[in-house]
């Protein structure tokens, strides 16, 4: 009876870990550097679908740290190869599991034998390898946001703090004269909205007299275009040499009428044409004034010469001239 309830307690230990002992066991072996999350009983999953469990874990006599895994495969039909795989992995965000990937060898492992081994990340260790850069990134741009908020400090000083409000008034006296200047321009533009759409109509009358004329204006721009090709093809060279060649002969004639060469040369440079004809000028109305004032002095057809002949302003003139000269000999 011992012996019997012994050997009850040690099948009902092993049912409890998930071990039938009347099933023949395959027993397969593994080892890792980290066993983290696994223990016993832990699934062994092939796919997602469980086909054994971890049995026993224990570290090696070797002294080197690794921990060997021992589980069993319960399913007779998963045919392991000498390259088949198992990997710890995070089966969900609490608990790991082992993972069994086939490999491509034809060989077939044998009851016993030492799988290669491998093991993911845990959900708890990715998320730490992301959360570290970010934390050592959101330290230093707190030490960044700590020395601005310094400087800030040191430099919004109350002079400063003044000029900023101040600089603030003249932004919003500077956004209210916009403003009324926009306020003023909209009654502008309301006041003058029939000019503008005069404008506007006048322009559009333009363009349609411009769009009837096409062919007028075509027919001009023809005609210019062909005007300026002529010029191009000689015309306008000759034209500018006829030009060149005039203006050196006008430059020629107003140098020799400069130098006094010629009739107009010398009308130009002698002065003594003008006076001689100022003079003849002068006698001549002198002469005529003595004519109306004395013409019996040079006509007798009527009678007898006047013995005592009126003074004309000519006789005035010339005995002034003739006593003048009496008092400068003197």
């Amino acid at each position: 009876m011992v012996l019997g309830g012994i050997a009850l307690l040690v099948f009902g230990i092993n049912y409890l870990k998930g071990m039938d002992l009347l099933q023949r066991r395959n027993i397969y072996h593994a080892v890792y550097n980290d066993v983290s999350g696994i223990n016993d009983a832990t699934p062994v999953l092939f796919h997602g679908y469980k086909v054994g469990q971890v049995v026993r874990t224990e570290l090696m006599p070797d002294g080197s740290g690794r921990i060997a895994v021992t589980f069993q495969i319960d399913e007779d039909g998963l045919k392991l190869t000498k390259d088949t795989r198992a990997e710890l992995f995070s089966a969900d965000l609490f608990s790991r599991a082992v993972r069994i990937e086939l490999g491509n060898s034809a060989e077939p492992a044998v009851k016993g034998d030492t799988l290669r081994s491998g093991a993911e990340l845990s959900l708890t260790e990715n998320v730490s390898s992301q959360i570290d850069p970010l934390k050592r990134k959101a330290e230093g741009m707190l030490a960044s946001v700590d020395s601005v908020l310094t400087s800030l400090q040191l430099i919004l000083n109350e002079n400063a703090r003044g000029d900023i409000d101040a600089s603030f008034a003249n932004l919003r006296g500077t956004l209210e004269s916009i403003r009324s200047s926009a306020g003023r321009l909209d009654a502008l533009m309301a006041q003058e909205t029939a000019t503008i759409s005069s404008i506007l109509r006048n322009t559009e009358k333009v363009s349609a007299n411009l769009a009837d004329h096409n062919d007028e204006l075509g027919r001009i721009l023809t005609h210019l275009d062909s005007a300026t090709a002529s010029l191009g093809n000689g015309r306008l060279e000759q034209v500018m040499a006829d030009l060149q060649a005039t203006s050196g002969q006008l430059r020629s004639a107003m140098t020799k009428l400069n130098e006094g060469h010629g009739t107009l040369g010398k009308l130009m440079s002698d002065d003594s044409l003008y006076v001689n004809l100022n003079a003849a000028s002068r006698q001549l109305d002198l002469l005529l004034e003595d004519l109306r004032t004395n013409p019996n002095r040079y006509f007798s057809i009527f009678g007898k010469k006047d013995k005592l002949p009126k003074l004309s302003e000519a006789d005035i003139e010339r005995i002034q001239q003739a006593y003048q000269k009496q008092q400068e000999k003197k």
